[in-house]
């Protein structure tokens, strides 16, 4: 009898260490997993500023549309009817108070300059565009 006592305690030696595997192993899924939507909606988040046309992407040699509000002004095509503005400069972490107080000298390095657009945090920082109207 003492024979089928050993294998039992045996089976159940091997049995917590699987155990332990296992909810280590499911442990890191739900890591993963977090990490993987994570990343989804971040990547998500930056496709919808580029298929957007949003401002925030806007680079030097970009065009922008003709817009009355900040909100409005998009990333467009420099051959579409709707560019009216060129990037000529962008000026990266400006607070807003400098913008505020600085706006006509901030563009100072850039002489075809015509409007200066500010995109932040209220009370923060943000970026500054530098644009000249499009000459068509």
């Amino acid at each position: 009898m003492t024979e089928q006592v050993t294998p039992a305690v045996q089976e159940q030696e091997t049995a917590e260490p699987s155990k332990a595997k296992s909810a280590a192993a499911g442990f890191g899924k739900k890591i993963l997993g977090y990490g993987v939507g994570l990343a989804v909606v971040a990547g998500g988040g930056l496709a919808w500023q580029y298929l957007s046309g949003d401002l925030a992407i806007a680079k030097v040699g970009d065009c922008v549309n003709a817009f009355d509000k900040v909100d409005d002004a998009k990333v467009v095509d420099c051959t579409s009817a709707d560019a009216a503005n060129k990037v000529v400069g962008v000026i990266d972490g400006v607070s807003e108070a400098d913008f505020t107080a600085k706006e006509q000298s901030l563009c100072e390095a850039y002489p075809t300059w015509d409007t200066i657009v500010w995109i932040g945090k209220k009370g923060g920082t943000g970026d500054s565009w530098c644009l000249e109207p499009l000459k068509k």
